[in-house]
């Protein structure tokens, strides 16, 4: 994790140092913070779902798979209502 977040902060800074004023930078931050979260949630639906395929009937298996499945659907869904009260709060 710690040779992550330099590589990551990399990736991050040309398009913050670009920015105009603070609520531009915010926003920047924002919308990297929130592809993040959506890539990480479709990556974690991706192993549930190969989790699932390889669980050979194993029904302990086959419920963490699911349980996984379903968090990273509820995660997807937070982001979305996020982005949604976000919009309607800020008058977007």
């Amino acid at each position: 994790m710690r040779k992550i977040l330099p590589i990551l902060f990399l990736f991050l800074l040309p398009s913050i140092c670009l920015a105009q004023d603070a609520t531009t930078i915010l926003n920047e931050v924002g919308s990297i913070i929130r592809n993040i979260a959506i890539g990480a949630a479709v990556l974690m639906i991706i192993v549930a779902g190969f989790k699932w395929m390889t669980s050979a009937g194993d029904p302990s298996k086959i419920s963490d798979a699911k349980d996984q499945f379903f968090a990273a659907i509820l995660g997807l869904l937070i982001i979305a209502l996020a982005e949604i009260i976000a919009a309607l709060v800020g008058g977007k």
